[in-house]
């Protein structure tokens, strides 16, 4: 076999050309990144190569995580069949290992030495065809192998790892490697239900745009549409499907019409044990379907996530001290975070938070997380000195800027200093605007909503802020879009709706220093008793809630804002608030 030619079952890996050929000569299409893994394994054969020697191969020059690696492998194995992992083989805490059907001979090696065929040092062709079983016959089998290992060759049943000569069922039931990170996941296409038939292409874009969303998260490792889409109309066991891809999660669901509506069921299984993690049903009417695949992929991708982060952080607690990395402890702050926005949980988190910036300065997910508990500590009078919570606001925005410039949590910062340390509404504006252009998630349409307030346009406010809660119904954040809901429609002069939105952001979430709008709106409908005695519920709550609080939260001077603000103070005076 020339030497520039290795033959993978039915592929050949042309190392000259650098291309990988499938049968008949055609080329096997696969993608840049995970041809030039292959490459760099086909050039040493039957040898390990580190993951970090592929990365530094691969990627020269880029930072990349190690879940591109894995998912290059993942792709390869794709593509060759190689469910087993025969061909590109794990070799525990070393690297990845190409196994051709045959090994080219080692340069100046015409025929096998004595010295190969001595009963001290098996060839090595014999010795990668034993990682590669193609035996039928199990007597023979078990000959060759003892043969060698009585010839000497002990050596070699260390380099047998466990699944080689396991079955698919058997294999699903191994342990995940250790290597596949934490918030790694592929989604499989949804399954058809009932009378859904017609609803197939709907079951389609769901999975396009379901991928797409989930791929946003930071440092993830999602599986790509295409390759998830292999698994359409199998029923496999997501052990197998989790040990096949390199991930920890595999998410499934179903699609079912109903009437006019149309549910579509999701369910996050752990892909080291089998166990259904999470599960939950989403609605949509028929007549609305065309207009909301978007949305209500982002709105199952968001609850999805807030599932994914608390699943990673259980793992994550479980890790000895000299396991836990950056990200884990990032991890276990973001799990805290999706409990609720409470002074206990976001103290707590930022603690997590202020641990994995320390251990791995290079982490955008702890800088995020960084960002969005000093937020709320500023936001909620949660710090005792404003002043270093913006130097940290300042710091982990500069960060974030550094390592993620246009980024999720990046625009978020900038947003929030913006509002807190310049006072540049406008800015601010335009900002969010460019953010929730990029990125279709509820912070960004949460943080427009508020910015179109501060800029005096409220009827425009409650679309953006209505989006928000649509899309993020579950999200931590959705008691303050709630409060700035009831705030533009205050401005607005829409006083029962401010009363409802106030008084529903207040039961969601009671620990927030909002003033309370639905107060001051029940005063302007008349109803003054009922006015005072959700202020007094109020103070009970907050009861150094005064009047410098409304003016912090709302401080832009422009003509439309500052007559809200006015107005909203005037009534909550005559309610007795304090000075």
């Amino acid at each position: 076999m020339a030497t520039n030619r290795l033959t993978l079952g039915e592929f050949v890996l042309d190392l000259e050309a650098g291309e990988l050929f499938a049968a008949g000569g055609q080329l096997a299409g696969l993608r840049k990144q995970a041809l030039d893994v292959l490459l760099a394994l086909g050039r040493r054969p039957g040898q390990v190569v580190s993951k970090d020697e592929l990365i530094q191969l691969v990627w020269p020059n880029v930072v990349v995580s190690e879940g591109s690696l894995t998912q290059a492998i993942a792709d390869i194995r794709r593509v060759l069949g190689d469910s087993e992992h025969l061909v590109v083989r794990n070799v525990a805490r070393r690297g990845y290992m190409l196994v051709p059907d045959e090994l080219p001979p080692a340069a100046g090696d015409e025929a096998p030495s004595p010295a190969r065929d001595s009963p001290q040092a098996p060839a090595p062709a014999v010795a990668v065809a034993m990682l590669r079983p193609r035996w039928r016959n199990a007597a023979l089998l078990g000959g060759l192998l003892l043969a060698v290992l009585l010839a000497g060759g002990g050596w070699l049943a260390s380099r047998i790892t466990r699944d080689a000569w396991q079955s698919p069922a058997d294999l699903a039931r191994a342990p995940l490697p250790r290597e596949v990170p934490p918030l790694s996941i592929i989604v499989l296409p949804l399954t058809l239900e009932g009378e859904a038939s017609e609803a197939e292409w709907l079951a389609d874009a769901l999975h396009g745009d379901l991928v797409l969303a989930v791929a946003q998260l930071q440092n993830s490792l999602v599986i790509a549409r295409d390759t998830a889409s292999t698994y359409k109309g199998k029923a496999a066991d997501p052990r197998q499907v989790a040990r096949e891809m390199g991930v920890r999660h595999v998410v499934q669901g179903s699609l079912r019409r109903e009437g006019e509506r149309v549910r579509i069921n999701l369910a996050l299984i752990d892909g080291e044990s089998g166990v259904q993690r999470w599960a939950e049903t989403f609605g949509v009417e028929r007549a609305e379907l065309a207009q909301a695949v978007g949305d209500f992929a982002v709105a199952m991708e968001r609850t999805l996530v807030a599932e994914l982060y608390r699943s990673t952080a259980r793992r994550s607690v479980t890790l000895s001290p000299a396991e836990v990395t950056a990200d884990d402890l990032a991890m276990q702050g973001y799990a805290l975070w999706y409990r609720g926005v409470t002074r206990e949980n976001v103290l707590a988190a930022r603690a997590l938070f202020d641990r994995a910036v320390a251990m791995n300065p290079d982490s955008a997910r702890a800088w995020g997380g960084v960002h969005f508990t000093t937020a709320n500590m500023v936001f909620n009078g949660w710090t005792d000195d404003r002043a270093a919570a913006l130097r940290r606001a300042e710091e982990a925005t500069a960060n974030l800027e550094r390592l993620d410039r246009d980024g999720n949590y990046t625009y978020s910062s900038r947003v929030f200093l913006l509002v807190q340390k310049y006072r540049d509404y406008p800015a601010m504006l335009r900002q969010t605007t460019e953010w929730s252009e990029r990125y279709r998630l509820p912070l960004a349409f949460g943080a427009h909503g508020m910015a179109l307030v501060l800029n005096g346009r409220f009827d425009d406010a409650v679309p953006a802020l209505e989006r928000a809660l649509r899309l993020g119904p579950r999200d931590p954040y959705r008691a303050e879009w709630q409060y700035r809901l009831a705030l533009a429609h205050f401005g607005a002069g829409r006083y029962e709706l401010a009363r409802d939105w106030s008084q529903t952001a207040a039961n969601t979430t009671p620990t927030l220093r909002w003033p309370p709008i639905h107060a001051a709106a029940l005063l302007r409908l008349g109803r003054r008793d009922a006015a005072q005695q959700a202020f007094d519920e109020h103070m009970r709550r907050h009861p150094g809630f005064a009047a410098g609080q409304v003016t912090a939260r709302f401080p832009s001077e422009e003509a439309a804002h500052s007559e809200l603000r006015s107005r909203l103070i005037e009534s909550l005076r005559e309610l007795g608030m304090r000075e």
